[in-house]
């Protein structure tokens, strides 16, 4: 059984990691929240509550965070853990955290799964360490109990770890870092100390055959999140970079619309097919986020990352710079952004990077690896 935390990342990677255990003939079931993230489901689904944003009652949550989203307002709050971002989606509240776990449990008693697989998700550890069942789940090292900002806001876990007799770490990262096993998507290049229990996995998707010299690299890519910046700053990075780089240029979380730039066109859509594109960029322009990183250096596209203020984009920016496969822009600010993508097309070093973090992600197994891992707690 797979569980999802609320955003769409992780629900992508629980999908990549169904297929692998479907593949390998073993029976899965995606516990999953009706938020719009969960998307054609490769598996049998099982619905679970899904978090109200601070707890707040749904009508007001259902008008007030679409509102901030569309605004960009969600980008000015700075985030300084992930023990934050599971506070401000409500996944920590105390009534949501008894409803969700209390649902999982009962589900678990009656198909008696071999292993619970948590894609972030607290409320998997507590359902499966409760009905003993061996759990798992993907980690990475900005999300350990070492980068915790403010336990305070595990205030509503701990009450209900307490209620049932378990141990109520002071932050609630902690119940994340006691999986048997914590699958990390990356490589000891981009996290060097990813924490306890914690096995490199690399690329969880097939590794594509890329040429980055590819005379069929024609656009540029720009993906700056959902709600970090408003839509009107997204739209004049992509026209910036059009006039910058020469090209076309795709920018995704912004309303439908087609505009010209220096003989070129910008195209702008609520959602990319990003498969289809970054094979053809130049360039990839993203907020940070895991998954935009790791398409971007799987098909060797040069990275202009703009985290703002999350803790986790920025350590992701980080990264990147430090291992020579991008640059980091921290203020959204369109021409600083063009700036940076100018310098980077221009830079012919670049290449030794991206060939070197390609060549060690690759070569980490990706989702065979967790299969087999889990596998083996399965039959010992």
């Amino acid at each position: 059984m797979l569980a999802r935390s609320r955003m769409g990342g992780p629900w992508s990677r629980a999908q990549q990691i169904a297929r692998a255990f479907l593949g390998r003939g073993h029976e899965v079931t995606l516990a999953w929240g009706d938020d719009g993230n969960c998307i054609d489901p490769v598996a049998p689904t099982f619905e679970i509550p899904v978090p109200s944003p601070l707890g707040l009652p749904e009508a007001i949550a259902r008008h007030t965070f679409p509102l901030a989203s569309r605004l960009g307002l969600m980008g000015r709050k700075p985030v300084h853990s992930f023990e934050e971002v599971l506070w401000l989606t409500g996944s920590l509240d105390y009534r949501y955290s008894c409803a969700v776990v209390e649902k999982l449990r009962e589900f678990i008693r009656t198909w008696r799964p071999d292993v619970v697989y948590s894609e972030f998700n607290l409320a998997a550890v507590i359902a499966a360490r409760a009905e003993g069942i061996p759990c798992v789940g993907s980690g990475s090292q900005p999300t350990t109990a070492a980068y915790a900002s403010n336990p305070r806001k595990s205030a509503g876990i701990r009450r209900l770890l307490r209620e049932m007799g378990m141990p109520a770490p002071a932050s609630s990262l902690t119940i994340l870092e006691g999986m048997k096993h914590r699958f990390i998507p990356s490589c000891p290049s981009l996290e060097p100390d990813a924490g306890k229990q914690a096995i490199y996995c690399g690329f969880l998707g097939e590794v594509p055959t890329v040429d980055s010299r590819s005379t069929d690299r024609d656009c540029a890519v720009v993906y700056l999140g959902s709600g970090s910046v408003p839509a009107g700053v997204a739209v004049r990075v992509g026209r910036q970079i059009s006039s910058a780089l020469g090209c076309d240029v795709y920018v995704a979380g912004v309303p439908e619309a087609v505009y010209a730039a220096a003989g070129h066109k910008v195209h702008c859509t609520p959602r990319l097919n990003f498969a289809e594109l970054i094979p053809r960029a130049r360039l990839m322009v993203h907020h940070g986020g895991q998954n935009s990183m790791m398409d971007a250096l799987a098909y060797q596209v040069p990275q202009v990352v703009v985290p703002g203020r999350v803790f986790e984009r920025q350590f992701n920016a980080d990264a990147v710079e430090r291992t020579c496969c991008g640059l980091s822009v921290r203020a959204p600010k369109p021409a600083l952004i063009a700036e940076a993508a100018r310098r980077l097309v221009d830079e012919t070093s670049l290449s030794d990077g991206l060939v070197r973090l390609r060549d060690e992600l690759s070569a980490l197994g990706g989702t065979e690896r967790i299969v087999g891992e889990v596998e083996e707690i399965r039959y010992l």
